[in-house]
């Protein structure tokens, strides 16, 4: 009876349980962990890898159940126990003894494969694999509210991949032909931290860890905290036990172990009574290029620290590298900060300023991780975006503190960072918003996309404009003291910063910050800001409307409308000041369209004047938006940019450019319009408004390519974009020429280079500096030309390998296999793609199956992506990949990484033919692959339809545009009409 009365309640609880818990991979909240007490030992050497762990999880069930679920994946459970604990008793203190049955259970279990069962509390385990969860049906009742500790002794993988824990080998000498050395590591974000340990894997669960970690005597074991003893095994030579202090509250995600023989270089940041010890860990090889990360760190983090008003909360930081490339550029453990290969590494002979600038980028981003993330915690993984939006800001904010004398770079960054957002949202067939649902592990790693990192940035960056530096920093402020060691999210921040500006600023009680905010991250798209000039008495109207995605049924992207600060100036008294970025008004979806007087600063009152002033709209991206102006207002900002351009600041000049023609291509603005804006830069030295200039001009350049007469008129014109006169007006002479080589990083001599200008570069004097090489892999010339390769490695050497022959691309091909140009590898790769030869470009992708060549996956996928630009390579390229689909995809490791390249193949086929064979394979696949991703595919067919809609409306168009723009240029330029102007001077 007593049995059977058992059963009954066992199998009420189960199904009970169960029906409250059927949807994604989510746990609930049926327990409340308290605290993990892990033991792990992995194997990463030799061909047996594997993972043994015991883990003690304390907590408490929030309902009388006899059933436990937690995530689980590829992990073998071998015994269980529970233990329940009185309520006012202490259940996780630190283990201390190294000796007892716990660890020699994992020694024999790793090590001779035996293990002897311990307990048996449970009656099933029971597996579900699509929820990644693991149900144990225990003997015993768990009573609500009552304290337990369950124990998991388990067997489970040790990866290849960067996901959970991995391994990788490597090189220590490397001169040798052999791996000598082997690495292993834990990432856990998002979700795979359930392939290390059964564990409630789940931001929102936030718990102190213990951990002690087994390895090699030969290796270093590392973790979040400081280890604090160890001790050698008992049943096994020259392996030991280390064990590590109890971290603060976090999530498991953040949980990080490693095991290395890598050494390291150290420094303490000492600020008042506080000391925190930093060590940078690399292959001893490598030592020497950390240095450059261990001068700013410090100043990053004080930087931070007084920013937020929060101290640093652990004793120290790791910084590691894997020597492997990951499927991410750096993860912020707590504590433990891991990187891909050569991200921490500065060569100063062979890297570029633009190298240590990401360098300081990428570090920057993963120490203000260590606050908005790590020390307060989103609640779940579909807000995910306030946390890296809040990196990706302060990490331009940090790297702008650290190279103050070159502050462009940041602001260039900040306007790329937006225009890969903007990008990204044009380019999908289906409507994504910031915010937004996610159930399972796939829904929660899509979350880490340019809208989470880029668009998040911006908004984060428009909102502080609009509510106030100051204000924005108090909010920061607050939010870090309210919510340090919990969990948040960007609606708790909003809230905060109601409270602050309701409070001390007057106008700011009408404004509903959380309001403003959720038009944005509840949305998908963004605004386009229509400005229309009025002929009478000065007035503008304003009003604005969605960017249309690339194809959308979705009544919710055509009725879009939101909260829209516009900041304003004018050519009377331009303003792109910080304060010049503060709304004069707003559009609301209440008042999408205002007609308004524009009073300008210092005009007259005489009508003429006003209008033959230009206005400008978000200046310096003031707003998350594109603007759209009357032609005649463009005319008058085309007229200054001849005049003078420096009137306009670069990053708002290259965002005028942008919105040009992002705003044509989608059918709003005439090609005259564009063509006439960037008209200037046939005058002017402007590099980076140029680049953003051409980048727009290949890709229509690529679509038209099958008309044979404007795809050469393009060549043509595009070559009239080239430096002949300085920012002040004044043309060089060849001394000005080489002053200029270092500052805009152009290998040029002053001989010659008018006349031979190609792809931004000078042609002649790249193949001079390759020759004069003689094949070796230093810089043998002058200085300034030294630095003038290195800046700009890439789009120079990309002129080089379209333009020169058999010697110059053999040099390319031994400086790709050296190592000490291996923090270059991936630019030097990229701009071999640059190639015309068909044998070399054959030769290139060859590299990917070479026995003698280790092909990093990384370099793989961006060399393919550049090579795709290449007309003379792309269909060859498109064959390669769809000829090696599935040994791509297992080289690749990354899931989606062969649909990238689709996506990136089709920005430039244009053609019903190439549609139809894009639509057979893509069809052939499907059939073939059931979890395909059918709105990838999808966006994949739509664009290159897009791009078919847009040749037939606009070639011709394009086409009498630039025509006539090349006529003009010629006349100009004629020896007759030369002499004329000699004689009127």
């Amino acid at each position: 009876m007593i049995r059977m009365r058992v059963l009954f309640v066992s199998s009420f609880f189960f199904l009970a349980d169960l029906l409250t818990n059927i949807q994604g991979q989510r746990i609930g909240s049926s327990l409340k962990p308290l605290h993990y007490d892990l033991v792990l030992l992995p194997i990463i050497s030799g061909g047996s890898p594997r993972l043994c762990g015991h883990v003690f999880i304390d907590f408490i069930p929030t309902k009388t159940t006899n059933l436990v679920t937690f995530h689980a994946v590829d992990i073998t459970i071998i015994d269980v126990s529970v233990q329940h604990v009185n309520n006012n008793e202490t259940i996780h203190q630190q283990t201390t003894n190294l000796n007892n049955e716990r660890f020699l259970q994992l020694e024999d279990l790793c090590f001779s494969g035996l293990f002897v069962q311990i307990s048996k509390s449970y009656q099933t385990i029971q597996e579900e694999p699509e929820r990644e969860q693991i149900t144990i049906v225990l003997k015993q009742i768990l009573i609500k509210d009552h304290k337990y500790r369950i124990g998991f002794y388990y067997i489970g993988k040790v990866r290849d991949d960067s996901k959970g824990f991995f391994r990788a080998n490597y090189k220590n000498d490397i001169n040798s032909c052999c791996h000598q050395g082997w690495f292993g590591g834990t990432q856990m974000e998002a979700t795979d931290a359930r392939r290390v340990l059964p564990c409630l894997d789940e931001p929102g669960f936030k718990t102190t860890f213990d951990v002690i970690l087994g390895h090699n005597t030969a290796m270093t074991a590392l973790s979040n905290m400081p280890d604090i003893s160890s001790r050698s095994m008992t049943t096994t030579r020259d392996w030991m036990w280390t064990s590590f202090s109890r971290s603060p509250l976090m999530p498991t995600y953040l949980l990080a172990m490693f095991v290395t023989d890598y050494e390291h270089l150290e420094k303490m940041y000492q600020i008042g009574d506080r000391s925190i010890k930093l060590r940078f860990w690399g292959r001893p090889d490598q030592l020497p290029n950390l240095k450059q990360s261990m001068a700013v760190t410090s100043d990053l983090l004080n930087y931070l620290e007084t920013y937020v008003r929060q101290p640093f909360t652990l004793p120290k930081i790791d910084f590691i590298t894997a020597p492997m490339q990951l499927n991410f550029e750096a993860m912020e453990n707590w504590g433990l900060i891991l990187f891909r290969e050569n991200r921490l590494y500065y060569n100063e002979e062979n890297d570029s300023e633009d190298d240590r600038f990401s360098l300081i980028q990428i570090l920057a981003h993963e120490l203000a991780h260590q606050f908005f993330g790590n020390l307060v915690t989103s609640d779940w993984w579909g807000d995910i975006w306030f946390n890296e939006g809040m990196s990706t800001l302060f990490e331009i904010e940090l790297t702008e503190h650290a190279m103050p004398d070159d502050t462009f770079r940041s602001e260039a960054e900040r306007l790329q960072s937006i225009r890969r957002a903007m990008k990204f949202e044009e380019e999908r067939i289906d409507p994504l918003t910031v915010i937004r649902r996610v159930q399972t592990s796939e829904e929660a790693e899509q979350m880490f996309d340019a809208l989470s990192y880029s668009k998040g940035g911006g908004l984060l960056l428009m909102l502080r404009n609009f509510v106030g530096h100051e204000v924005f920093r108090n909010a920061i402020v607050t939010y870090m003291e309210r919510y340090q060691f919990q969990n948040a999210n960007s609606l708790n921040f909003m809230e905060i910063l109601n409270e602050i500006i309701h409070q001390d600023r007057e106008f700011g009680r009408t404004m509903n910050v959380t309001k403003i905010m959720n038009s944005w991250t509840h949305q998908p798209s963004y605004p386009i800001v229509r400005c229309s000039r009025s002929s009478i008495n000065g007035r503008i109207q304003l009003s604005q409307m969605p960017f249309p995605l690339l194809k959308s049924n979705s009544s919710q992207e055509k009725n879009a409308l939101w909260w829209i600060p516009i900041a304003m100036t004018d050519g009377k008294q331009p303003d792109f000041s910080r304060e010049g970025t503060y709304p004069r008004i707003w559009l609301s979806p209440e008042r999408p369209t205002l007609d308004i007087p524009y009073h300008f600063p210092t005009a007259s009152s005489k009508n003429e004047e006003e209008e033959d002033t230009w206005i400008l709209v978000n200046g310096q991206f003031a707003s998350y938006s594109r603007v759209l102006y009357d032609e005649y207002n463009w005319r008058l900002i085309s007229n200054q940019l001849m005049l003078n351009h420096t009137v306009i600041p670069k990053v708002t000049r290259a965002q005028l450019i942008d919105d040009a023609f992002t705003l044509a291509l989608a059918g709003y603005l005439d090609y005259q319009v564009v063509v006439d804006l960037i008209e200037y830069l046939t005058l002017v030295n402007d590099e980076f408004v140029r680049t953003t200039s051409l980048f727009h001009l290949k890709v229509i350049q690529e679509r038209s390519r099958h008309n044979e007469s404007l795809y050469h008129l393009f060549e043509e014109y595009t070559d009239r974009f080239k430096f002949e006169r300085t920012d002040n007006g004044e043309l060089m002479s060849n001394s000005d020429y080489d002053t200029n080589l270092v500052r805009f990083g152009d290998p040029l001599d002053g001989v010659g280079c008018l006349t031979h200008w190609r792809d931004g570069v000078c042609v002649p004097s790249s193949h001079a500096f390759i020759s004069r090489s003689n094949g070796r892999y230093h810089y043998s010339r002058r200085e300034k030309v030294r630095l003038a390769m290195v800046e700009h490695l890439e789009r120079n050497w990309c002129a080089v390998m379209r333009h020169g022959g058999k010697v110059e691309w053999n040099w390319a091909w031994r400086a790709s296999l050296c190592e000490s140009w291996s923090s270059q590898r991936s630019k030097i790769l990229s701009a071999m793609s640059c190639s015309q030869d068909r044998d070399n470009l054959k030769q290139l992708l060859s590299r990917v199956f070479s026995p003698t060549i280790e092909q990093d996956p990384h370099d793989t996928f961006t060399t393919i992506e550049k090579m795709l630009e290449n007309h003379a390579a792309r269909f060859m390229v498109l064959n390669f990949i769809t000829t090696n689909w599935e040994i791509l995809g297992r080289h690749f490791k990354r899931p989606g990484d062969n649909l990238k390249l689709l996506i990136s193949a089709a920005k430039f086929l244009s053609t019903p033919n190439e549609l139809n064979e894009m639509s057979q394979f893509i069809s052939d696949l499907e059939n073939k692959d059931k979890k395909l991703d059918r709105s990838i595919t999808a966006g994949i067919l739509e664009s290159i339809r897009n791009n078919i809609r847009w040749a037939e409306k606009n070639l011709e168009q394009v086409y009498s545009v630039i025509e006539a723009q090349i006529i003009t240029s010629r006349t100009k330029n004629s020896p007759a009409n030369a002499k004329k102007t000699s004689n009127k001077l």
